[in-house]
């Protein structure tokens, strides 16, 4: 799984990943490629490509998958 950490200043140590306004979910994907174009379109001073290694980022991730999945299910 990917994310992408993302500057607001020219600061190293100042990165955070990239994640939803509204629950603070990380977004993570599965495809190399559909981080590529996400990050294109990124207004940042800098961004970067990482992998996701933390069980708990990826645990909340994959839940909030599932229930989106689910409510898309019930309203078709």
């Amino acid at each position: 799984m990917y994310g992408i950490k993302v500057w607001l200043s020219e600061d190293t140590k100042d990165w955070y990943l990239l994640r939803d306004m509204d629950d603070g979910v990380v977004h993570v994907w599965d495809n190399k490629e559909d981080v590529i174009n996400i990050q294109k379109n990124l207004k940042c001073k800098k961004s970067a490509i990482t992998k996701i290694m933390s069980n708990a980022i990826l645990d909340r991730a994959n839940y909030k998958r599932k229930q989106l999945e689910h409510l898309k299910y019930f309203l078709k």
